[in-house]
């Protein structure tokens, strides 16, 4: 399995440079990069594209949010963790919405930091209590449990992604071929206007096709 680049935008030196030595003892971590600043950081990806960028939201020059946007619409194929102390519901909504991959609040254990990381790199995205309580008030205040649109292989995949499992053990499941499988997600994506896999989980939560977890403390 080759080793994953990952880039890193954060103003705070001592922040960045102590995440940096953390990604470095990771077993499946190989590249790490450093920028200052969203700014910073597209110009490193326009030299060579990361597997997952970690972005602070509050930056000089070019904060998180417009980078991840920026990234979002040029360069699709790179996952994205948000690294925040702002856990508040119109913060983590637009950045789902946006289509970033997981969030992480900055206090976070370094053996969370590791499955974040392993968790958006290989099921396109990581699933934790700060998403599971956005997604919990949202749900209570715009619940719309009723038929999707969704065909019955759709939603069977939509169920199995936010079961968190990988393209390749959703095909071997059913079945398919991972282009198959990808061909299908492309329709779900479509269909429910969402732009990643955090936007599958906040459709299937809305929509009552599943269940929130119990929450834990963040």
């Amino acid at each position: 399995m080759s080793k994953l680049k990952i880039y890193i935008a954060d103003d705070h030196t001592f922040v960045r440079k102590g995440m940096i030595r953390l990604l470095n003892t990771f077993e499946r971590v190989g590249d790490v990069k450093e920028a200052a600043n969203g700014k910073e950081l597209i110009s490193l990806v326009q030299g060579e594209v990361p597997n997952i960028v970690i972005l602070d939201l509050e930056m000089p020059v070019m904060n998180g949010f417009d980078c991840a946007k920026h990234l979002v619409d040029n360069h699709p194929d790179v996952k994205i963790l948000i690294l925040t102390m702002h856990t508040e519901e119109v913060f983590i909504l637009n950045l789902m919405e946006l289509g970033v991959h997981g969030f992480l609040n900055k206090n976070a254990e370094p053996e969370e930091v590791e499955k974040a990381l392993y968790a958006i790199a290989d099921r396109d995205f990581y699933r934790n209590d700060i998403i599971n309580l956005v997604l919990q008030n949202k749900i209570k205040r715009h619940r719309n449990v009723g038929s999707t649109q969704l065909s019955a292989r759709e939603l069977e995949i939509l169920l199995l992604i936010c079961q968190e499992l990988t393209p390749l053990e959703i095909s071997k499941r059913l079945q398919i071929s991972e282009k198959t499988f990808f061909n299908h997600r492309a329709n779900v994506l479509s269909k429910v206007n969402a732009r990643g896999n955090v936007g599958l989980v906040k459709y299937a939560y809305q929509q009552g096709i599943i269940e929130l977890p119990p929450l834990r403390s963040i």
